[in-house]
């Protein structure tokens, strides 16, 4: 950095690959001693061929290193800002066309597992002369654009502010703290009241699971069958000890089965986990999760679909489709079938069906919490 010039990099760095270089050079040098070595042939010609290939791995990492890939930059100068991508310059804007800079603090998903970010966003906000079609940036509804592409460190925050404040209006702000905030208590305490799942402040609720109460009359039932069965073939004899035996038998298999299926959905790689927490809800499936903050959203509501019943939620402002672009695929009435319709209104949906139990605890939960609206179900036509 000089006083009239700061570059922020991402280009990839080259050093990983004069590493692999070396590392190759050494590894087919220990082959050439294996080959020209009094050893086996055997021996020798897999030492050969193992030589060939460290040292063609060599020669690409060599041609790696030697062709640096194109800039990945992001500079400021006494003219403005530039974005270089791919060795090109993709925009640029003049400091005299710019009204504002916002260093945002880069919004986090919700999550109970993870702390917050330390990055922060770069948002321009445009003057007249701006060109606001240049690529690369990302339009808020109010009109600023964001550097979406590039995320700063606070390392870097720490030089770039200096060089700001010379020559732009700048202000800092936390995103995760620019909406609305409601009080912390009500999920947790109306979940407690109808004896749900609690664990660490959070409501659990298995999304793919039985009904509770009908497995329970089920176990009763058959339970109740099976002493009954036992007794009668104790004391019978002839045909009806036969029978006897035959239900027990018939029923002990076929209450095997039921308890498989329902430990199926307990499985890490089947269970569909929904956990609402004081400030936000957080659906986790295998190896995917779905994070949102309650000051985010206006309302829920049931989405039925061909039969499942979905949970849908509506975002309170038009910042959620930035904040989270990876959600994009949940404005879909099926979000697993690229082909499926589209919400309207601008609602999401949770990509997998609740069962009743899902839905009667959900229900119970969010009774008479204040955080968002309960809005009636909506059937598809």
């Amino acid at each position: 950095m000089s006083d009239d010039r700061l570059v922020i990099s991402r280009t990839p760095g080259v050093i990983g690959h004069l590493v692999l270089v070396i590392l190759f050079g050494t590894l087919a040098v220990v082959m050439v001693i294996g080959v020209v070595g009094d050893f086996q042939l055997a021996v020798r010609i897999v030492a050969g061929g193992l030589c060939a290939v460290f040292v063609y791995c060599g020669t690409i990492e060599f041609r790696n290193y030697w062709t640096p890939p194109p800039a990945d930059e992001l500079i400021f100068d006494r003219e403005g800002i530039r974005r270089i991508k791919g060795g090109v310059v993709a925009w640029s804007a003049r400091w005299e066309d710019i009204a504002k800079v916002i260093l945002s603090l880069k919004f986090r998903e919700y999550s109970p597992h993870r702390s917050g970010s330390d990055d922060f966003t770069l948002v321009i906000r445009p003057g007249s002369g701006f060109d606001a079609l240049s690529a690369g940036l990302t339009r808020e509804p109010d009109g600023d654009l964001q550097v979406a592409d590039v995320d700063l460190r606070h390392r870097e925050l720490k030089l770039l502010m200096p060089f700001l404040v010379k020559n732009v209006d700048v202000a800092i702000e936390d995103d995760n703290t620019a909406v609305r905030t409601v009080p912390d208590e009500p999920v947790v305490v109306t979940a407690r009241e109808e004896s749900l799942d609690v664990v660490d402040d959070a409501v659990k609720i298995h999304v793919n699971g039985w009904d509770k109460r009908k497995l329970g009359v089920f176990r009763f039932a058959a339970l109740m069958i099976e002493v009954t069965a036992a007794v009668v073939a104790a004391a019978a004899e002839g045909s009806v000890r036969i029978c006897a035996l035959v239900v027990l038998f018939a029923l002990f298999v076929v209450t095997m089965g039921v308890e498989a299926f329902e430990g199926a959905t307990h499985e890490k790689k089947r269970k569909v986990v929904l956990e609402l927490g004081p400030r936000g809800f957080y659906f986790r499936t295998y190896g995917t999760f779905v994070g949102v903050w309650w000051h985010e959203i206006d309302a829920v509501r049931w989405g039925v679909d061909h039969g499942s019943t979905y949970l849908d939620f509506l975002p309170g402002s038009g910042m959620f489709a930035i904040r989270h672009p990876k959600l994009a695929e949940l404005t879909r009435s099926d979000p697993y079938n690229d082909e499926s319709e589209s919400l309207t209104d601008g609602w999401y949906r949770l990509g997998r069906p609740f069962s009743v139990n899902a839905r009667r605890e959900f229900e119970s939960s969010m009774r008479t919490s204040d955080r968002v609206e309960f809005r009636e179900t909506v059937v598809a036509g």
